[in-house]
């Protein structure tokens, strides 16, 4: 049994489409997002050590380093004093 091939078909470019691309980019080019648009949000954090149950407040932008706090994990603290006790620093 001979097996069908479909013909042979070329299809042309149209010439729409390539002044329609520069358009696009020209358009693109002029767009620039301001990087002072988007406010900046802070907020006020108490963190606490998981041993001693020291606490201190800290705003979200801030290391928690600089208040004698160390990050274990996410949302996770010890004072400097319990870090080196258990090995952490």
């Amino acid at each position: 049994m001979p097996s069908a091939r479909p013909s042979s078909v070329h299809y042309g470019s149209s010439s729409s489409s390539s002044s329609s691309d520069s358009d696009l980019s020209a358009a693109s080019a002029s767009y620039r997002p301001s990087m002072d648009s988007a406010p900046i949000v802070v907020s006020v954090e108490t963190i606490r050590c998981m041993r001693c149950a020291s606490a201190t407040e800290m705003t979200s932008t801030d290391d928690p380093s600089s208040y004698g706090m160390v990050r274990i994990s996410t949302n996770l603290y010890y004072c400097e004093r319990c870090a080196k006790k258990t090995g952490f620093t």
